[in-house]
């Protein structure tokens, strides 16, 4: 018999043993029993596979041979379906499988944007949500409506695309060619001090020098002039050249005196959340407790498949709860630690430079560690600063010129 039928009908396999086997085969074929696989042992005992429903029939035919009919094994769907209707729990699992492909298909679980690299992805995905392409959505979304008010609401991009395959969408976009307006180059400019200073030394490019070594300069003063006056006629040119001198800066730098430290209680607790698309949703651990004096370590285990990621995961958090303590800094080490952030921030406002002879003045109050500084650097103190502004518009002879006023 086909293997197919016999499994949605049930197959028995029965032992016979008796004085004549063969006796009780052609007893089967009188009575129109269906059966299959014989197979002969030996002279007396003989197996023979038969229709589950015509099992207890077969048994008593066997009696009227001399012979005894013994089940040996049950196989086919009769069977498999009468051990689930002792598991319900299963048969309702296997029931909610089956309405959740059909169902949680129409449902997006995944979104993947592709293709950009200016525009941050939670700006794309922030504006898909607001059209109501987001995770937990439905799939039956407009692509061409999606694709124009995704335009329209980040204007960075210039062709968009959600394509869906199942509980997935794959976003690709194109981002417009980033117009880099370029910097307007003056006509003319000065080079002027930004601090006040002894001047040590120059190197001129361009533009007429009005200041000469070891001479005193004030902040604002003009050191290179753009206009080079040749007695019949001057020449706008955009000044150029570097000018060091030596300056002189005070300062002070501030710290608390006493630092906070964390001292564990040892003791700790777990926090397990159920992450679902955005929401989170607590599963065990005890919320009556502050977490505001406690460290966390934080486990997030998602749901896989290869090539696949579904928007399912288990949070685990593990608390340390700590109290503080203050504790009074080392004098010593805090004034090291001081005098760095002063030299850091000396070389962060030069454009370039060394630092010469620092004096300082370190002392504490109640609260404070305070450090006063005095230092002397030899610095480049020149700023280029434009003369004339810029038209912008069109000449007669269709050149264009921009204008920038600073």
């Amino acid at each position: 018999m086909n293997r197919l039928i016999s499994y949605l009908i049930g197959e028995t396999r029965l032992s016979v043993t008796g004085a004549s086997p063969q006796d009780f085969l052609n007893l089967l074929t009188q009575q129109s029993i269906s059966f299959w696989d014989v197979e002969r042992v030996d002279e007396l005992h003989y197996l023979v596979s038969l229709p589950q429903r015509r099992e207890a029939q077969a048994v008593k035919l066997a009696t009227r041979c001399f012979c005894t009919a013994e089940v040996m094994q049950r196989t086919g769907l009769p069977v498999l379906w009468k051990k689930a209707m002792r598991r319900p729990a299963l048969l309702l699992g296997a029931a909610a499988a089956i309405a959740a492909c059909f169902l949680l298909q129409n449902r997006i679980w995944v979104i993947e944007v592709r293709g950009n690299e200016r525009v941050p992805q939670e700006v794309i995905l922030r504006s898909l949500a607001e059209l109501g392409v987001k995770q937990g959505g439905r799939c039956d979304y407009d692509q061409q409506q999606i694709k124009m008010q995704m335009l329209n609401a980040v204007p960075e991009l210039s062709w968009l695309a959600a394509n869906r395959t199942g509980g997935k969408v794959t976003v690709l976009v194109t981002e417009r060619d980033a117009v880099q307006d370029e910097a307007l180059k003056p006509l003319a400019g000065n080079l002027i001090a930004a601090e006040n200073g002894i001047v040590t030394d120059y190197n001129i490019y361009e533009g007429m020098r009005l200041i000469s070594r070891g001479e005193t300069v004030t902040e604002g003063q003009v050191l290179v002039s753009g206009l080079e006056d040749y007695g019949l006629c001057m020449r706008a040119v955009c000044a150029e050249g570097e000018i060091y001198a030596n300056t002189w800066k005070q300062g002070s730098v501030v710290t608390p005196s006493f630092a906070q430290e964390k001292v564990y209680t040892g003791r700790q607790w777990k926090e397990v959340f159920l992450l679902i698309g955005r929401k989170r949703i607590k599963i065990c651990g005890n919320s009556g407790i502050s977490v505001d004096s406690c460290d966390k370590m934080i486990s997030v285990k998602r749901l896989r498949l290869p090539g696949y990621e579904f928007p399912i995961a288990l949070e685990t958090e593990i608390c340390r709860e700590f109290t503080l303590t203050e504790r009074l800094k080392a004098p010593e080490t805090v004034r090291r630690e001081l005098e760095y952030v002063w030299e850091r921030q000396l070389c962060a406002d030069m454009v370039a430079g060394v630092i010469g002879q620092t004096q300082y003045s370190f002392s504490r109050n109640d609260t404070l560690y305070v450090l006063r500084a005095e230092s002397t650097c030899n610095e480049m103190i020149a700023r280029f600063v434009p003369i004339f502004g810029q038209y912008k518009g069109e000449n007669n002879d269709g050149t264009h010129y921009q204008r920038r006023t600073d």
